[in-house]
């Protein structure tokens, strides 16, 4: 047993209990108070390393089958529909080692949620019809994830493997690898679940609002299930050192794919497993790596757009640095970058080996992700929170690492936007690559300071001040106060912007802000920044002495005329590049007001916040008023025929539409009805298209907030049906349904607006807090928008949502259709079809 009064990186309040139960589930209780909504997560100690080498893909096929009926919920759509009634979420995820099953839910439904839960994963009926069903959904998503970077991204680094170790196959699955004898496929499944989904293998995962004593009671259920169903779980074999010899492999899209985004990774293989001592110099040398400092250094050379590290212990223990390059560098421009990054990271180990670093300030959780990581630790055996070492027992761990971290132990993966010079291929996915020697690293660039964030001195104020408006005249509004009680201080600064180019700007200043950002989350800041209809923003929280300089140097990295990058391919199957438009795209402009807005507090005195909001505004080059049109609206019914439409380019051989409808305003109103017609939608949407009618892999309904204005996206990608035949399916089910489902009774509709009010409620942590008042300041001067939001749920009715698919079917909304053809069939020719 294990209990903790406070886990650092929660919100205040928490506690955290783990228990082994007689059977061997591993459970895990999260009390935090301010979650609005319960995380529930079951994970499973096999991952796809663990199946039969002849039926490569069967781990993945068991997770989709665990949603095909369970004994006490036998119909496939069961778990989906009743969790989409209590306006939750669900999903699950294959690894290497761990499959997970996670769904959030409002806490009265937490209980009933664990037993649905257990059901599903321990005890499914694995029917052949429905197997055989989901083996064609398997090789649909297979052959749509083609034109995925990600996948072929994978498919490269399993290059760096033995081709020995089961990790250099590829584990998806796909019909052929599959088979075609469906008997023996069923009993392969059957025998993989009886040997591996056992009590002793299964962790069990709970956050939310409730008492730690009230989640482990509830979690003490698991302890009925029996420990020996089929006798005892397999013993899984050790997996052999999985790495090769040192390499580098350069890889590229298959040919007729968009170019690849230029990213180059560096990779230094670890003891596996790590002792908890050297998990934790790991972890503090990703930190390190990303301190701000490596990337002051390389900026000045490269089109820097992002540096990560991480400390990876999912695919084979190893610590990670990677780079995103806007352009593709020269082959003297890599080779200076390597020996620069192996340069720096000796350094760290040489400094770390003589003087460990302390306890740092611990990284914010999140409420969704964290609990999924930690179920899959408990479920492979590793402690789910081991804790920090002593400074001797680091500094040992350190001089262990020291020969892992070394250059001749590197592996470079190098993602090239074309595969011209790349001579070989993945024959099962079409990846293009070379693997050639690591090569000989050259001199290293000149290390570089840091950005300077020293802390200025603060004005004091002379007298009380109420929160509200301290200044109000034709060029600056200034807030000062209210909102959420912060741990320190925050200022936020927001102007309007042109939203013609807004991505590519967004883009170029992430990019020269990034060692600035990095700067200021190792010492302790927090700088983010952002934009959408009303403009762009900065927002700084920390410590109230170094603030300023943090947001003067942001804006002095405003770019006014962005460098308009070429457009490269975002990971992902097509439906979800469409979906991802909604947050990007630009929403009509909401007011006039030119003015730079200003809001700060906590620490920050109100007098502070006027001198140095005066000073910051001062000659920034976004206080002018840019030209901002403001698009017209247009609503047309919803025919198939005759319908403007925008295209994709060419990303995959599958096609794809997608109906987007824009709200009329962006009112909490507004919002709440276009989230419950997501709800309304779609499951029906998916049975109708892709059961039914057998149109595509994927269909949905999703509800999104592109630049702060509520959306819906419609959307079916098929490998066969051609454009016209899934825009008129769309249109079809919305003239036939969209008003019907919306007619829900008193008691379906009571369920779902307290599922919403759930997920609508007060912030759940600090972070949430800051930006969701930030963000109502920017919209109507209120810190505190879910009481609004709160308001308007009470004001829901049934007619209203009625009123609301009634406007959507006649066309009485904005919208706009998106499509995506296959390579050689272009949008001209689809055109004339239509």
């Amino acid at each position: 047993m294990t209990d903790q009064a406070e886990v650092p990186g929660l919100p205040a309040g928490n506690r955290l209990a783990e228990r082994r139960l007689a059977n061997g589930v591993r459970t895990l209780a999260i009390e935090v108070p301010t979650a609005r909504q319960v995380r529930l997560v079951a994970a499973v100690g096999v991952g796809y390393l663990d199946e039969p080498e002849t039926l490569p893909g069967l781990a993945h096929l068991l997770e989709h089958a665990l949603f095909l009926g369970s004994p006490g919920h036998p119909q496939p759509g069961d778990f989906a529909a009743w969790v989409g009634e209590q306006g939750g979420r669900y999903n699950a995820h294959t690894g290497e080692q761990a499959t997970d099953v996670h769904l959030t839910l409002p806490p009265d439904a937490g209980q009933a949620g664990l037993t649905r839960l257990l059901d599903l994963v321990l005890r499914p009926c694995l029917r052949e019809m429905l197997i055989a069903r989901e083996v064609e959904v398997i090789e649909a998503e297979f052959r749509a994830r083609l034109s995925d970077p990600e996948l072929h991204r994978q498919r490269a680094r399993s290059r760096l493997y033995r081709p020995s170790h089961p990790a250099f196959r590829c584990h998806h699955g796909h019909r052929q690898s599959l088979g075609n004898d469906l008997p023996a496929l069923l009993a392969a499944l059957r025998t993989f679940h009886a040997q591996h989904y056992h009590a002793e293998r299964l962790s069990l995962v709970m956050l939310g609002p409730e008492p730690v004593d009230r989640q482990l009671a509830l979690l003490a259920a698991a302890g009925e299930i029996p420990g020996d169903t089929a006798g005892p779980p397999a013993i899984l074999p050790a997996h052999p050192w999985r790495w090769a010899e040192p390499a580098r492999v350069q890889w590229s899209l298959p040919e007729g794919q968009p170019t690849a985004t230029p990213v180059l990774e560096m990779i230094w293989p670890l003891p596996d497993p790590l002792t908890p001592e050297q998990r934790w110099v790991g972890e503090q040398l990703a930190q390190a790596l990303a301190d701000g400092k490596l990337a002051a250094t390389l900026q000045p050379h490269l089109a820097l757009l992002d540096l990560e590290a991480h400390l990876s212990t999912e695919s084979g223990a190893a610590l990670g640095l990677t780079l995103t390059l806007r352009e593709e560098p020269s082959s003297r421009h890599v080779e200076t970058l390597l020996a620069t990054c192996q340069s720096h990271l000796q350094r760290l180990v040489t400094r770390f080996a003589t003087e460990p670093p302390g306890p740092s300030s611990s990284a914010l959780h999140d409420l969704d992700a964290w609990p999924r990581q930690l179920a899959c630790r408990l479920a492979t055996g590793q402690p789910a929170r081991p804790s920090p070492p002593n400074s001797a027992a680091a500094a040992e761990a350190t001089v262990e690492l020291e020969g892992w971290l070394v250059p001749e132990r590197c592996r470079v993966l190098e993602a090239l936007p074309t595969p011209a010079r790349l001579h070989e291929s993945i024959a099962e996915t079409g990846t293009r690559f070379c693997r050639c020697p690591p090569g000989p690293f050259s001199a290293a660039w000149p290390v570089r300071p840091a950005p300077p964030l020293a802390p200025h001195r603060l004005q004091q104020d002379s007298a009380p001040v109420a929160p509200g408006t301290i200044l109000d005249d034709e060029a600056l509004l200034v807030w000062w106060g209210g909102g959420p009680p912060p741990a320190d201080a925050f200022w936020g600064l927001a102007w309007p912007a042109p939203m013609a180019d807004q991505p590519a700007r967004l883009i170029e200043w992430r990019r020269r802000t990034l060692a600035l950002r990095q700067t200021a989350q190792a010492l302790g800041l927090h700088l983010s920044l952002g934009g959408d209809g009303r403009g762009d923003w900065l927002l700084a929280t920390g410590d109230a002495a170094r603030l300023e300089s943090c947001l003067a140097q942001g804006l002095a990295a405003w770019p006014t005329t962005p460098d308009l990058a070429p457009s490269l391919p975002s990971p992902g199957l097509l439906a979800q590049r469409l979906l991802a438009l909604l947050d990007t795209l630009a929403a009509p402009r909401r007011d006039d007001d030119s003015r730079i807005i200003a809001w700060a507090g906590g620490t920050l005195g109100a007098a502070q916040t006027l001198a140095g909001s005066r000073r910051l505004s001062e000659g920034f080059a976004g206080s002018s008023t840019p030209d901002l049109p403001s698009p017209e609206a247009t609503s047309q019914a919803l025919e198939p025929e005759g319908q403007p439409i925008r295209w994709l380019p060419p990303q995959g051989g599958d096609r794809a539409v997608m109906l987007q409808v824009d709200a009329r305003d962006d009112s909490p109103t507004s919002r709440a009805l276009f989230q419950l017609l997501a709800q309304c939608h779609d499951a029906a949407f998916q049975q109708a298209l892709r059961q039914h009618q057998g149109l595509g892999y994927v269909a949905a309904v999703r509800y999104r907030e592109g630049s702060g204005w509520p959306r819906l996206g419609y959307v079916v990608q098929s490998p066969h049906a051609d454009i016209n035949v899934l825009k008129h399916a769309v249109s079809d089910f919305l003239a036939r349904q969209g008003v019907m489902l919306a007619a829900l009774d008193a008691a379906v509709f009571e369920r779902r607006r307290a599922g919403l009010a759930s997920a609508w409620g007060p912030p759940e942590t600090p972070g949430e807090a800051m930006a969701r008042a930030w963000q109502g300041v920017r919209r109507n001067g209120d810190p505190a928008p879910w009481l609004l939001a709160r308001e308007a749920l009470a004001g829901l009715t049934v007619e209203r949502l009625i009123a609301q698919a009634t406007a959507l079917v006649e066309g009485r909304l904005t919208w706009q259709w998106w499509a995506h053809s296959p390579v050689g069939l272009g949008s001209s020719e689809i055109r004339d079809q239509l």
